[in-house]
């Protein structure tokens, strides 16, 4: 059990920095946007991605518990946990687990701060960055300085489909096409200031 536990914090550190990333490489968040542009959170928010989005992390744990040497069914569980966690906090909640609780584990109102429209998933001035992207534990966002204990409950959804009204697709396969859209203009063009 111990051992388990040591997996499930370290791949939960794994989480912090790709999620991380997914908000701070413009290619990758022009996947990880689809997440995002959800205006009303619901316990399957957490599921509502891009597919290459989830490839890229799939393959990305597959090689680490590869690695790391993880045994099969202890691989499995901790991704059990992590996805049920994950669908818990993504639910349209105002749960705070009270000022000790909510530095040991990522409730729903934690989280919905970093889906908040222009608090979590950006910095000032439009640039990527936010806070708050630890996914089971917040330790991560404290030790590295992303964290917002914020109180607040702000809309959700992502500046500029509210602001210039920018289309992030309704529908699975609209969501796909215009995602991997971004996808290869982020190439093609400069970072966002």
């Amino acid at each position: 059990v111990s051992q388990s536990r040591y997996y499930l914090v370290l791949f939960d550190f794994l989480n912090y920095w790709l999620h991380r990333m997914q908000h701070q490489w413009e290619w990758w968040w022009a996947l990880h946007a689809v997440h995002h542009s959800q205006r009303h959170m619901t316990q399957w928010t957490d599921n509502r991605n891009h597919l290459l989005d989830d490839v890229l992390q799939a393959v990305i744990w597959v090689f680490v518990g590869q690695l790391i040497g993880i045994a099969p069914s202890q691989f499995v569980a901790v991704v059990a946990v992590t996805q049920l966690s994950e669908n818990f906090q993504h639910a349209n909640l105002r749960v705070s687990f009270g000022w000790l609780g909510e530095r040991l584990y990522v409730s729903p109102r934690f989280h919905r701060l970093h889906h908040a429209i222009g608090l979590g998933h950006q910095s000032p001035g439009q640039v990527l960055g936010g806070h708050n992207f630890g996914v089971l534990l917040p330790w991560w966002d404290m030790l590295f300085g992303t964290v917002d204990f914020d109180s607040r409950v702000d809309a959700t959804g992502i500046r500029d489909q509210v602001e210039e009204g920018r289309d992030y697709g309704e529908g699975f396969w609209a969501q796909q096409r215009l995602g991997l859209k971004r996808f290869f203009a982020a190439f093609s063009t400069t970072p966002r200031a």
